[in-house]
């Protein structure tokens, strides 16, 4: 989750905003932003998989006619992608601040680890760093390696001239550099840059039967002041088996099920029932 989003100066006059004007007002731009703002608190990464057309218009505060907005986004190509499984197009470029915010977060979480029970047992308690910090490590290893085999690459001496006179021996090819160590899935290249695999896009599948409050549930929610997860969580299976949704991943889908109130728990006293003079509820971003 970042605090803010990085808006560049030249959004106003930029050829998609001024088409995305064309099509849906002056309004249009307004939710965009909203757009801009909630995907970085609630999406740092910039990728909105697992929302809805409709998810992601109320994360704009939309109005509008439904899917309207979506289909525009789409159409000057500020969204990427496809129902369930859009992305802000070149987030990573423009908010690359917010899409490290995970990353630091968990980077933080693993030190803290580390100082109290060792490198060991941080890396099982905060695997998604762990994971970052292997793949680091053995990026560099093997460009390391790359760096040694060329300098070992320098010719040998020529053997001492023998006491008889004899014919002098042909030479022998060199032998051929062994290839240098490498990750799977790793493609080095000439330079010595090595690229590493984008993570593939995971499939969608409907509910695990045995989908329930995780740890990582359990941090985020402490975290963030959310509490009665039970009574969230039946809220969600509900809604979810009814309607047959399917996720490609399910834990964040409940996370924001919690944000958006799915079980109606916001404004109601510790025993369930609503205070009197409720008013309406609008979408908490």
């Amino acid at each position: 989750m970042a605090a803010d989003a990085r808006l560049s100066t030249g959004l106003p006059s930029h050829p998609k905003t001024k088409k995305l004007i064309r099509r849906l007002g002056q309004s249009a731009a307004w939710n965009l932003v909203c757009l801009i703002l909630w995907t970085a608190d609630n999406r740092s990464d910039g990728d909105l998989s697992g929302l809805s057309i409709e998810d992601i218009e109320l994360a704009s505060d939309w109005v509008g006619e439904d899917g309207a907005l979506v289909e525009a986004l789409v159409a000057v190509r500020f969204l990427d992608g496809e129902d369930g499984l859009f992305t802000l197009h070149d987030w990573n470029e423009h908010n690359p601040w917010a899409a490290g915010a995970e990353a630091r977060s968990a980077k933080a979480r693993w030190n803290a680890a580390k100082r109290h029970h060792g490198i060991a047992e941080a890396d099982r308690l905060v695997p998604e760093y762990a994971a970052i910090r292997n793949a680091d490590s053995n990026a560099i290893s093997t460009i390391a390696a790359k760096e040694q085999q060329k300098s070992s690459n320098a010719p040998s001496p020529s053997p001492s001239p023998s006491p008889s006179p004899s014919p002098s021996p042909s030479p022998s090819p060199s032998p051929s550099p062994s290839p240098s160590p490498s990750i799977r899935g790793v493609t080095p290249t000439p330079s010595g840059v090595t690229h590493l695999p984008k993570p593939k896009r995971a499939t969608k599948v409907p509910m695990p039967t045995d989908f329930g409050v995780t740890a990582r549930i359990a941090t985020w929610a402490s975290e963030r002041g959310f509490d009665r997860l039970e009574d969230h969580m039946d809220a969600f299976r509900r809604k979810a088996q009814a309607n047959g949704y399917t996720y490609a991943d399910w834990e964040s889908a409940f996370m924001e099920a919690v944000r958006e109130d799915w079980a109606k728990l916001r404004g109601r006293s510790s025993n369930g029932a609503a205070p009197p003079a409720a008013r309406p509820r609008g979408l908490v971003l």
